[in-house]
């Protein structure tokens, strides 16, 4: 038995997200499995870092696989990727040791949002960042942002749904920058560990701050209310990226 760690980069536009559903829903873990039972004629079970939303993108993905071959890991890696569509690739294969688990061995992960803030939409970036016409003053997100960074009760900015049943919302906020290069505004979390739909909950607060909808002292009585309904709404998903993992 061998075990194998992937590192993948995929469009999220055309999946439904991650986890393998219902029969007939096209994931990137569906996809990915069938690729490699075709490869080794048997069944293989993936684990990713973790769930990542129908039209989230990726382009550091971690997942592993086991599986009994004697196949070298460049030739899995060719096979691969010969066989996925064009919105999945592999962009890394390695053997590592089999007690390594993509998601329990997670030290941080870091995500990125993109915003479009101009007045008009692009067609090449309607499915790779958030198009937001009015204005923004970035320096109230900044100092705002500054208010999340470290550890906290995040219970505000987790969505609610069959996978917010988490009782532990305490995470740590490691880094949080936002920097503006042309048009685009780039939002990038490093955090020890992430709620469901937290970043995009960050990001509509920090975007309500950023108009003035919000004020700037917002977050700090944002996190200690601990209610999600205080907070504003989630920005869409296509905006979202997997930057990274550290283990």
């Amino acid at each position: 038995m061998r075990n194998f760690k992937l590192t993948l980069e995929y469009d999220g536009t055309d999946f439904s997200g991650w986890q393998t559903q219902f029969k007939g829903l096209r994931t990137i873990q569906n996809h990915l499995e069938e690729k490699l039972e075709m490869i080794f004629k048997k069944k293989i079970h993936c684990q990713a870092s973790g769930r990542t939303d129908g039209g989230v993108h990726a382009i550091g993905q971690v997942a592993h696989f086991k599986v009994e071959t004697e196949m070298p890991a460049s030739l899995i890696l060719k096979a691969l990727n010969s066989f996925l569509d064009k919105d999945l690739s592999v962009t890394g294969l390695e053997e590592v040791p089999l007690h390594f688990h993509a998601q329990k061995d997670v030290i941080n992960k870091t995500y990125r949002y993109s915003i479009l803030n101009r007045p008009y939409p692009s067609a090449l970036l309607r499915n790779r960042a958030y198009f937001y016409p009015y204005k923004l003053k970035l320096s109230r997100m900044r100092q705002a942002a500054n208010d999340l960074k470290g550890t906290h009760d995040f219970k505000p900015f987790q969505s609610a749904g069959k996978r917010s049943r988490i009782k532990n919302t305490i995470r740590t906020i490691i880094n949080l920058t936002i920097v503006k290069q042309g048009d685009l505004i780039y939002i990038t979390i490093t955090s020890n560990g992430f709620l469901y739909k937290m970043v995009r909950n960050i990001v509509g607060a920090l975007i309500a701050i950023g108009c003035g909808r919000m004020a700037g002292d917002s977050i700090p009585l944002l996190l200690k209310s601990a209610e999600r309904k205080l907070a504003p709404r989630t920005v869409p998903s296509h905006g979202l990226c997997l930057i990274s993992v550290d283990y």
